[in-house]
């Protein structure tokens, strides 16, 4: 079945070579050779590329010599036709050598075409897969398709199992945690969250829905105290803050955003707007203030009524936004009394239609203005 992996044209005798093997793979014989000659690749060079320690190329070398000469390089080659380039191959041999002694063809294969079948592209499999090589060890029968059906019991589709997977391949390996994730999810059911924000939670915050369910629990329950509504897409989003921050680390932002005039109770309303603002880290939140407060002119208060100013790039979209409008300001081309968040928050194209083309007859150079104030 595999004459598609391995050329028949190439002898055994070629791809053995003990001696040099065992010499820390410094050998030519064991070749790979895909449809493109530029990306031929050898055994020798995949492994001495991974920078395995001496101990462990001693007992690869050891077993390799025991196993069939053409395992091998079935297996490069099957990866290389799920998408891994050479630097991805590389990383997951490093992270599991002795899977160059798998069955390509019986072990291996049917994991591999069992992803695909749920939705996993080629750009997906070297994400998924060096993320969690457990994958590749696991029974499909007993472990891999039980845990899938749980995890597709508590999303819409595919996709977004593919999505779980790629934000925490690690995920389908972990027994107790896809056991916890069914009674979290159901907690989220039972209290009216919406299907959609569910599944969300469960396929970009995977961490969080398949925490340990007392700690989910627990955060549920702060996150209604704090006056979240479970029908809004915030209730999720506070909860992923919330169990992603332990109470440091949580107290640690308020002290952060009390240095920029913030209260608790002004830090507590920015939350309930924002959640995002909490997980921003402190270099980030003091230079996104620095600016707001003494360049932009803005008072703490009016920050936190729209917080989600401070998830904008400061080098790419606020420093050349509030450049543009303050020329337009000076040459009284624009109210004064416009709002920050007006301009900020808005799409690269909304702002170039509304604040910079109409005005080009008027300030021909301001767009030039604006590109020259924006950091790539």
């Amino acid at each position: 079945m595999f004459h598609f992996l391995i050329p028949r044209f190439i002898p055994h005798t070629t791809l053995q070579c003990p001696y040099v093997f065992s010499r820390l793979f410094n050998f030519r014989s064991f070749s790979v050779f895909s449809n493109h000659p530029s990306d031929n690749l050898t055994l020798s060079n995949l492994i001495n590329s991974c920078d395995l320690s001496p101990e462990t190329s001693l007992k690869l070398s050891t077993r390799l010599k025991l196993v069939n000469p053409d395992g091998p390089n079935a297996v490069i080659q099957l990866f290389r036709s799920y998408g891994f380039s050479d630097s991805q191959l590389s990383k997951l041999v490093k992270k599991r050598p002795f899977l160059l002694l798998s069955d390509a063809e019986n072990t291996l294969l049917p994991k591999l075409e069992f992803l695909r079948s749920i939705g996993v592209s080629n750009i997906d499999f070297p994400k998924i897969l060096t993320g969690n090589t457990s994958f590749l060890v696991a029974n499909l029968e007993k472990n891999l398709i039980p845990r899938y059906e749980i995890v597709r019991s508590l999303v819409r589709d595919n996709k977004e199992v593919v999505s779980a997977l790629k934000h925490g391949s690690w995920i389908f390996y972990n027994h107790s945690m896809v056991n916890d994730s069914v009674p979290n999810v159901e907690v989220l059911r039972k209290l009216g969250v919406p299907q959609r924000f569910v599944s969300l939670l469960v396929s970009y915050f995977p961490s969080v829905a398949f925490n340990k369910h007392s700690v989910f629990v627990e955060a549920v329950n702060s996150v209604i105290e704090m006056g979240f509504n479970p029908l809004k897409l915030n209730f999720v989003l506070a909860l992923r803050v919330i169990v992603s921050m332990d109470k440091e680390n949580w107290e640690s932002k308020f002290k952060i955003y009390e240095r920029w005039g913030w209260s608790r109770d002004i830090c507590l309303l920015a939350f309930q707007k924002r959640p995002q603002c909490m997980l921003m880290s402190e270099k980030s939140i003091n230079k996104t203030m620095k600016f707001l407060v003494k360049d932009a002119g803005l008072s703490p208060e009016v920050i936190a009524k729209s917080p989600a100013i401070l998830s904008r790039n400061l080098e790419k979209v606020l420093v050349p936004r509030f450049a543009v409008v303050k020329i337009l300001k000076s040459r009284g081309l624009k109210k004064r009394g416009l709002t920050f968040s007006s301009f900020t928050l808005i799409s690269e194209e909304k702002f170039l239609e509304k604040y910079v083309t109409p005005f080009q007859k008027d300030l021909p150079l301001l767009l030039d203005a604006y590109k020259a104030t924006k950091s790539d």
